[in-house]
C-alpha cells in the first residue's frame, strides 16, 4: 500500500516530490493509522485498575476485624484491622476512609452512633490489612471506643472519601502544611 501511493505521488508531481518526503509522509498515515486505533498504555493500566477488587465501599458500612493494637506512647495505639488477603484497601493519595461506632441509644430506642474520618498509615498497596494511629483524648468518643476494642471486635467502616484526585506530576511543587 506504501509502495503503491509513492508510484501515485511520484506519478502525479512528475518527480518534484522527493522519494523521502513521500516515504515519511506515508510513515507518519500509517502511525497515525495505528496509533488510533489501537488501545494506548494508559488506557491498559486503566481498564486492568478497575477491573482489580477493592475492600472498601463508599455507598456501605463494611465490617473489619481488629487483627491486633499496639501501645506506640502514652497516648496512641496502632490498630491492624484485617480483610480479604487478596484485596487492597483501594484508598488513593488524599483519601480518608470514615469510622461509626454505636455509642449510646437515641430518645425511639434506635442506635446513636459516632462517625470520624481517618487516614491510614499503612502503604496502599498492601493487601489483606491496614493500619490506623489514633490518639486516644480522655473525653474522646471515638478514640475511647477504639481504645476499648480487643483483638476480634469489628468496626464499621466506609470509603473511601475522596478529597483531592492525585495525579502524578500534576503539579511542579506541593506545600505541605503540618
Amino acid at each position: 500500500m506504501a509502495a503503491l501511493l509513492l508510484r501515485r505521488l511520484a506519478g502525479t508531481h512528475r518527480g518534484r516530490v522527493p522519494l523521502g518526503a513521500a516515504a515519511a509522509a506515508a510513515c507518519g498515515g500509517a502511525t497515525l493509522f495505528y496509533a488510533s486505533s489501537s488501545p494506548t498504555v494508559a488506557h491498559l493500566e486503566e481498564t486492568g485498575k478497575a477491573a482489580e477488587q477493592v475492600a472498601l465501599n463508599p455507598d456501605k458500612w463494611l465490617e473489619f476485624k481488629l487483627q491486633e493494637k499496639a501501645t506506640v506512647s502514652h497516648n496512641s495505639q496502632l490498630f491492624r484491622f484485617s480483610f480479604d488477603p487478596s484485596t487492597k484497601l483501594g484508598l488513593d493519595v488524599a483519601s480518608c476512609l470514615i469510622t461509626r461506632a454505636p455509642i449510646g441509644e437515641e430518645a425511639e430506642g434506635r442506635r446513636k452512633y459516632v462517625i470520624r474520618p481517618y487516614t491510614p498509615i499503612s502503604d496502599p498497596d498492601s493487601k489483606g490489612y491496614f493500619d490506623l494511629l489514633i490518639k486516644v483524648y480522655p473525653d474522646g468518643k471515638m478514640s475511647q471506643y477504639f481504645a476499648s476494642l480487643k483483638p476480634g471486635d469489628v468496626v464499621e467502616v466506609k470509603g473511601p472519601i475522596e478529597k483531592l484526585r492525585y495525579n502524578p506530576n500534576m503539579k511542579k511543587q506541593i506545600g505541605m502544611v503540618r
